[in-house]
């Protein structure tokens, strides 16, 4: 009876420490995961960004003005290059100083800066388009670097170049990351 006693008192004792260390387990494992999801997301992020930022900045030098129109010089071959993804959709639009169309996907959302912009930045930012999300690289090229001397004005002319792509790469790396990592 004494023997039978003792058996109860370890296993209670077991059970006790179980609980004691498998709760906060059950607590912080989700939590680290969560915490290691966003993480892998912020590196998944930066060598696609860099991708985008290229992208963008190579096509904000082909845009130009001529003869007070906006043109850019963009063979179809290139923008066949630049639309070039297995996996996600690529868009680009080019806007001019008012906002008109000039070239590229008309349906892509549109972001105006409340602040002055600064030419040959490139900026971030995610956004929507055809019911998905897309992640957007967009700077400003100020075209009175483009025209002759003889016409430069003083007042800015921008135009808006941006680039944008769905993030199923993005997603797919930030997934493989959180599979290494678990």
């Amino acid at each position: 009876n004494a023997s039978q006693a003792q058996e109860r008192i370890e296993r209670s004792l077991f059970g006790d420490i179980l609980d004691w260390m498998l709760l906060p387990l059950l607590l912080l494992w989700p939590l680290s995961i969560a915490i290691t999801y966003l993480v892998a997301k912020s590196i998944a992020n930066q060598p696609f960004d860099r991708a985008l930022d290229d992208r963008v900045t190579v096509l904000a030098q082909q845009v130009k003005e001529s003869n007070g129109k906006i043109v850019t010089r963009l063979p179809s071959s290139a923008r066949d290059i630049l639309r070039a993804d297995d996996v996600d959709n690529v868009y680009f639009q080019v806007l001019g100083p008012q906002g008109e169309y000039v070239e590229g996907d008309r349906d892509m959302p549109f972001q105006s800066d409340e602040e002055k912009p600064q030419p040959w930045s490139v900026q971030f930012r995610d956004d929507t388009m055809r019911g998905a999300e897309i992640r957007v690289a967009y700077t400003y090229v100020d075209l009175r670097k483009t025209q002759s001397e003889r016409e430069t004005s003083k007042e800015p002319r921008l135009a808006l170049v941006q680039v944008g792509e769905t993030l199923e790469k993005r997603a797919q790396l930030a997934n493989q990351i959180i599979k290494g990592v678990i």
